[in-house]
């Protein structure tokens, strides 16, 4: 039986406040008699932000089970993708704690509708997951059969690339050289600083550059 409730709330703009959202689930839990426990606020934060505060300390806070079930506005308030939302639900599920969303009513998880909705999302969320994987593998294949050394330079390879690029090789003269994708060659000299550093050219040796 749920006592305590944790509201989280987020607004990343000024459009957007906190008070709107909050009203509305703190009449809805006086309506179905929720206590609550504690309100998480993250206030001009977006989503897209890892270290969100009132999101870091409502898990943590979740994690010795401070409350029973958190209620948010709705799901985007919460994750910035069905990835990090489904890996969170896991992580409150083996916590002993319930989600809801206010605007998701059917996404609760403590009701059997709930939880198949949970799994459902879990399922589209591990079937997006297996898409990229398989499309990673495809493209990594497709590179080695065109002969590609996959894979970050090691730290003589950087020595190599910038000795070549001094001596005026272009990218794909270092790459033919190094065996190195040209692609990575550009990348690690711009860590080189070098990209954009003449190559060393003795000026004697182009007459028409020497003044006359």
């Amino acid at each position: 039986m749920i006592k305590k409730i944790a509201l989280y709330s987020r607004a990343s703009t000024k459009d957007q406040t906190l008070s709107q959202q909050l009203q509305v689930l703190r009449e809805y839990c006086s309506k179905v008699g929720y206590e609550i426990a504690e309100e998480y606020l993250d206030e001009g934060i977006s989503a897209f932000k890892k270290n969100r505060p009132a999101y870091l300390k409502i898990m943590d806070d979740a994690r010795v089970r401070k409350f029973d079930l958190i209620l948010v506005w709705k799901l985007d308030r919460w994750g910035r993708s069905l990835r990090e939302v489904v890996n969170s639900m896991y992580l409150l599920k083996g916590y002993g704690i319930g989600f809801m969303s206010y605007q998701e009513k059917e996404f609760d998880t403590t009701t059997s509708v709930g939880e198949l909705m949970f799994n459902i999302v879990a399922c589209f969320a591990n079937f997006e997951r297996s898409l990229i994987s398989e499309r990673t593998r495809l493209k990594l294949g497709y590179l080695k059969s065109l002969g590609v050394k996959l894979g970050r330079p090691q730290k003589a390879n950087f020595t190599k690339i910038s000795e070549l690029r001094s001596r005026g090789l272009s990218l794909s003269e270092i790459s033919r050289e190094t065996g190195i994708h040209r692609t990575t060659v550009s990348k690690s000299l711009k860590r080189l600083s070098l990209l954009n550093k003449p190559p060393n050219i003795d000026l004697h040796s182009v007459p028409e550059l020497v003044a006359s």
